[in-house]
Formats: structure tokens, C-alpha cells, sequence
């Protein structure tokens, strides 16, 4: 176990303490992945790897992923709604904002590519401009996998529990690595 100490310097650093405050309500966070990556986020992230195949994956290895989600960035809230499958493609879409507004939405899905799943994203300002280009989308193949977590480039969905997960997403500027981002979710109260 940290001692207090330990664990305030490990949360100043990654200054993550709004997500884990958020995630603390719920008993799965507190014994999944997360706490045990808590000093080391980076290491939950996988890159690909030029030539490297992807593992086999279908859809039903993220069905577990529809629903309505709510998550902690740091700094605000963060919205996830994920569709059921169809034609191949399990879509989503992301808000994310604090008090002062929105911050971006997202429209994303999870595709059925060569035997294997691929993260597409497409990002948008609060007044709907892209931030990529027209036609293109950030595309993050699936590079590794275990029985919890499933490795996408830069990005990494760390199943905590049937109404918990942790995003682990590395912030990058180009080739510079700035930092990783830990947003624990749970799943939303049904109305």
C-alpha cells in the first residue's frame, strides 16, 4: 500500500485527483487496473509498430462498450455514448466540457477492419469545426490485447468492472510525447 504521502505526490504529478475524486464512488475502481498503473500511466500504452499485425478482435470484444458513459478529464466532465453494431462499425460520440463550456465533441467508432478492430475519431470544435481535415480521421489500429484491456494505438480501453472502464490516452504533438491521460468512466444511471 502508498502511504499518503505517496500517493498525494503521485496524484500532483499525474494531475489526475478530479478523476480519481469522480472514479472513487465506485468499488471497481478502487481495485482495477488503474490503481495498479497509477505511478506509470504511459505503461498501459501500446504504439504501433511498422509491419506488425494487428490480433484478431470482432465487435463482440467491445459490445460490453454500449451504453451511456460518464467519465473525468482533467478539468471537466467528459460524455460517451456508444451505439449497438451495425455493418461492421460500433459508433460513438463525445462531449466533453467544464462550467465555462464545451471543450470538443467527438464523433468516433470502432471498426471491424481485416479481421480486427480499428479506433476512427474525427474531432470538432463546440461550433462544429474539425480539427482534422475534411476527409480525414485519426485511425488507431488494435496492436495488442489481454482479458482486460484492449491496446490500440495510443489509446487504451481498460475494462474495471461491468459498469466501469479506464481510457488511457497518450497526448502527443506530432512525434513529441506531452503526457498520458487516465479518464476513468462508469456507467450513466438508466432514467
Amino acid at each position: 500500500m502508498w502511504s499518503s504521502l505517496q500517493a498525494k505526490r503521485v496524484l500532483r504529478r499525474l494531475q489526475i485527483l478530479p478523476l480519481i475524486l469522480a472514479a472513487s464512488s465506485t468499488a471497481a475502481f478502487a481495485q482495477s487496473a488503474g490503481a495498479i498503473h497509477a505511478e506509470n500511466p504511459r505503461s498501459m500504452i501500446r504504439l504501433k509498430v511498422e509491419g506488425q499485425a494487428s490480433p484478431p478482435a470482432s465487435l463482440a470484444d467491445v459490445d460490453w462498450l454500449q451504453g451511456h458513459w460518464i467519465g473525468e478529464m482533467p478539468g471537466g466532465a467528459v460524455e460517451h455514448y456508444t451505439m449497438s453494431p451495425v455493418f461492421g462499425h460500433l459508433p460513438a460520440f463525445v462531449r466533453a466540457a467544464d462550467q465555462k463550456g464545451i471543450w470538443f465533441y467527438e464523433i468516433s467508432l470502432i471498426a471491424e477492419v481485416r479481421g480486427s478492430l480499428a479506433v476512427r475519431v474525427k474531432h470538432f470544435t463546440s461550433d462544429l469545426a474539425g480539427w482534422e481535415a475534411q476527409n480525414a480521421y485519426v485511425d488507431r489500429p488494435l496492436v495488442a490485447r489481454d482479458a482486460t484491456n484492449l491496446y490500440f494505438d495510443g489509446i487504451t480501453y481498460s475494462r474495471t468492472g461491468p459498469d466501469s472502464y479506464l481510457v488511457y490516452f497518450l497526448n502527443r504533438s506530432g512525434s513529441e510525447e506531452r503526457d498520458t491521460i487516465v479518464v476513468p468512466f462508469r456507467r450513466a444511471a438508466r432514467r
